[in-house]
């Protein structure tokens, strides 16, 4: 009756353990470098001895994109929740930062978990990790828009085009907003800022001299002008 549970806490402890060890060789030798057998060396265990807890690489790298992303979820939330939330701008503020801020110390992390991978091969598991992400920025967004959606200023006509693009993107996210022109506004502020981190995340901006977020902080301050927001919230705590 005993050595089960037991058995059970063993398997869970070595479980969080080849995950962490899975992460540390992803952060110091790429993804190329997170392999079974470089995985099994670090433990001290054997290539089948790993199998036995993650019955495919490609198992194991999903275990591992599920913890980055639950800890990035983690990181960002906690970093809302230090904003009031009658501050509905600077609570988004805040949320963009700790995700460029998240991502840039954890590059390659960010990139195997949010950059890598196509969404038509996904785990389901890693589908909804990946939803919680972008389900934080949904969230924060609603509120925003509930307070100075009528002075949002999308430039251009909505086209059925880039009207269907929101729709394809609000379904995947499972964001639920009030109007086409709110759908229309978060998936190019989305794109817009995913889209910055991301070349941050892979060393370009740094390549062309910016070591401190100036391409971002700058697309951050138009996005704000878009949305109508006060141009002091820029000022919240960075």
């Amino acid at each position: 009756m005993t050595s089960s549970p037991r058995r059970q806490r063993v398997r869970d402890a070595t479980l969080r353990e080849l995950i962490s060890v899975s992460r540390e060789i992803l952060t110091s030798q790429g993804v190329d470098g997170l392999t079974i057998r470089a995985v099994a060396r670090e433990m001290g265990m054997t290539p089948p001895g790993i199998y036995r807890y993650f019955d495919s690489h490609r198992k194991l790298m999903d275990a591992v994109i599920i913890d980055t992303l639950e800890e990035l979820t983690e990181y960002i939330s906690s970093t809302i929740s230090e904003v009031d939330k009658a501050d509905t701008a600077g609570r988004l503020i805040v949320a963009s930062r700790a995700l460029r801020h998240w991502a840039v110390e954890h590059a390659q992390e960010f990139q195997l978990a949010l950059v890598a991978s196509s969404p038509e091969e996904e785990d389901e598991s890693v589908g909804e990790a990946r939803r919680q992400v972008g389900g934080l920025f949904g969230d924060v967004f609603v509120d925003v828009w509930h307070d100075y959606g009528l002075s949002a200023s999308v430039p251009g006509t909505i086209s059925a085009d880039t009207e269907a693009l929101a729709d394809r993107l609000l379904e995947r996210l499972q964001i639920p907003l009030p109007s086409t022109q709110a759908a229309v506004t978060f998936t190019r502020c989305w794109l817009r800022l995913f889209g910055v981190v991301c070349v941050e995340s892979l060393g370009l901006a740094r390549a062309m001299g910016d070591h401190g977020g100036a391409l971002f902080e700058a697309e951050l301050a138009d996005l704000v002008r878009m949305l109508g927001l006060p141009e002091s919230v820029l000022n919240t705590a960075r």
